[in-house]
């Protein structure tokens, strides 16, 4: 991952839509401002609310951990695993009591390592026993070109440590490139018996974004995917996803800024059906990212989430 630092770009929005990144779950922050802003840590605690209903605590949340450059280097959250009702005593009768719920939890995390800006490898825990890692390695020119996916055990008792036990390989792909003077660039996907089963060509505007990005399968011909972006000067405006592979689906977000070219409104749409909507509310007095609202028309609910940031002197040594 490359970011290329604009002027005024330590002034913007800690949130950094991308093409790359546009249709993950988690959010992408700025790395060059996270650098700047000496953040640590950024903790996403989250509230949800049913219409008509009051906002319900469960003690959910989101942790990004950053290394010294900026870079994501650890990623985790809460899930409930399952949920339970007791009885509490509410006053002094015997028989006076109130039904509480409890939750019990996962915490499901992604590792990820670096060197230089590239990721070199990327580690899922599930929570329980489960360890998934993806090992990248990558050309002079910073372009990938082999991904080796292991199953792991990790032989440490504690779960805070990670001690490499046994590894598993379940896939190994490797990636072969070619760039037209067009600005297209086009990728052979190889399987671990070096036979392609995937292409895949990019186009890239002047400024070297992608425009379009299209895939196809050797083995499954009909089967086409196509990702398309569209920008507003520097500004990510709209990602959208086609793809027939099961079902045709088609995934769009769009995304809107204010005068001061910081990030306010995002919306995710599936086969033109709004999913969700999302307002950004950002301090002005020091360009931070404060809260979140995230608005399910379908479900009828509202999540509302509040960042606290970790800030300081962080250590020379990167993760």
């Amino acid at each position: 991952m490359f970011f290329l630092i604009l002027p005024g770009a330590l002034t913007a929005q800690v949130l950094l839509p991308t093409p790359k990144t546009a249709f993950e779950p988690q959010h992408n922050f700025n790395p060059a401002f996270i650098k700047a802003k000496s953040i640590k840590k950024i903790n996403l605690e989250i509230l949800d609310k049913k219409d008509f209903e009051v906002a319900v605590d469960k003690s959910l949340t989101e942790i990004y951990e950053f290394n010294v450059d900026g870079n994501l280097t650890r990623y985790y959250y809460t899930s409930i695993m399952r949920a339970q009702d007791r009885l509490v005593k509410s006053g002094k009768g015997k028989t006076s009591y109130t039904s509480v719920t409890e939750y019990v939890y996962d915490t499901i995390s992604t590792s990820y390592f670096y060197a230089g800006n590239n990721v070199i490898l990327k580690r899922y825990h599930d929570g329980l026993g489960y360890y998934e890692s993806r090992y990248y390695r990558y050309d002079k020119d910073g372009n990938l070109t082999k991904e080796l996916r292991y199953k792991e055990t990790n032989n440490s008792l504690d779960r805070s440590v990670f001690i490499l036990g046994n590894q598993v390989l379940l896939s190994e792909d490797s990636f072969q490139y070619r760039k037209y003077k067009s600005g297209q660039i086009k990728c052979v996907f190889l399987n671990n018996e070096n036979r392609p089963y995937k292409e895949r060509i990019t186009n890239i505007d002047s400024l070297g974004r992608e425009k379009t990005v299209n895939e196809n399968y050797t083995a499954a011909s009909w089967i086409m995917q196509e990702a398309k972006f569209e920008y507003a000067g520097k500004h990510l405006i709209m990602a959208q996803f086609t793809g027939n592979a099961n079902n045709t689906v088609q995934i769009k977000n769009t995304y809107e800024y204010d005068a001061m070219n910081e990030l306010y409104s995002e919306k995710q749409y599936k086969n033109e059906v709004l999913l969700k909507e999302i307002s950004y509310v950002t301090n002005k007095a020091d360009s931070l990212l404060s809260s979140m609202v995230v608005r399910d028309p379908i479900n009828k609910s509202l999540r509302i989430i509040k960042l606290r940031y970790d800030q300081g002197l962080l250590s020379k040594r990167s993760n």
